[in-house]
């Protein structure tokens, strides 16, 4: 054997035991329920850590965040809602830093966490506009963007530096463009076509979506076969959109056209879910949050205790 071969032989022994301690086998998602401790927790948002086998969800009573582990189904605090100043809480997002990106709700105000569920920063959106929802966010690379239920306004910061910078309102818009029922939940899930081009919306009380482009803030109606009215969470496969419906207790998926202005819903799917919120993917099931905010007031108490269930994605 020459020098080359040689060289090029023990490259490749090296390079193939590099990839094998690189190679992790994935956290098994063995709960087809997790349970959520409280009375009155009523979780909404969620965010999953693939890398730990975790995933976070907070409290719409009192902005409490639990870690749920997915295997052994045990729950801890990992950030407390009265320390923090947060009295609720709604769609979350993990950041590639690991920290944990918060909606405060009707609070009016928006949180990151470090990956030790310490408070880094908080923004009160008040200068803004007095009164607000922020409801759910999405992530790309370089920022993060908020969606606000009751004012006509997309919110958005960066996450590329270790200190976030000032909350900025990156775009607002007119009924003509995405029309706003008074009173009513309107902008809510969020997400990012795989190209990063677009952020697709879903409209709670109407239940139509909208593409906004990036680079242009333009505004376009996806045309739709029929409405996904109560859509809330929202996540986007290449061109399949899960759309989480509460009052449905279902998710229906959207077949949507190349250029996200044309979809097709096809039939809603899920067992035992109850007024479903967020949704979150791990592996080849969808972690989605029974929320069961229909029972937070009236005569109709929550089913308890609260979970988290675990939907096989068909």
């Amino acid at each position: 054997m020459n020098r080359s071969i040689l060289f090029a032989f023990l490259l490749l022994v090296v390079c193939s035991a590099c990839l094998k301690d690189h190679i992790v086998d994935p956290i098994e998602i063995r709960q087809s329920s997790y349970t959520i401790p409280g009375e009155t927790f009523f979780p909404e948002g969620i965010a999953y850590d693939a890398s730990q086998g975790v995933f976070y969800t907070g409290s719409l009573g009192n902005g409490d965040i639990l870690k749920v582990d997915v295997q052994t189904g045990s729950s801890s605090l990992f950030a407390s809602g009265a320390a923090q100043g947060r009295a609720t809480c709604n769609g979350m997002k993990l950041d590639s830093k690991g920290r944990l990106w918060v909606c405060g709700g009707t609070q009016n105000k928006i949180y990151v966490l470090n990956p030790d569920g310490s408070l880094l920063k908080s923004w009160d959106l008040s200068t803004f506009s007095a009164t607000g929802f922020i409801n759910d966010c999405i992530l790309d690379g370089q920022y993060v963007y908020f969606t606000d239920s009751w004012n006509q306004q997309i919110y958005r910061t960066g996450v590329a530096d270790a200190q976030p910078g000032d909350m900025e309102r990156w775009l607002t818009f007119t009924d003509q463009q995405i029309p706003y029922t008074p009173g009513g939940v309107n902008a809510n899930g969020i997400v990012l076509t795989p190209d990063g081009g677009y952020l697709i919306v879903v409209v709670s009380s109407t239940g139509k979506l909208y593409r906004i482009t990036v680079n242009s803030k333009a505004i376009a109606e996806i045309q739709l076969d029929t409405p996904v009215t109560a859509g809330d969470g929202l996540w986007l496969e290449q061109n399949r959109l899960y759309v989480s419906r509460n009052v449905t207790n279902l998710i229906f998926p959207v077949t949507l056209s190349n250029d996200f202005l044309q979809g097709t819903v096809g039939a809603g799917f899920g067992n035992n879910l109850l007024f479903n919120t967020t949704l979150a993917k791990a592996g080849p099931y969808f972690l989605v949050v029974n929320g069961q905010l229909n029972r937070r007031s009236g005569p109709t108490p929550p089913v308890l205790p609260f979970t988290v269930s675990r939907v096989t994605i068909p």
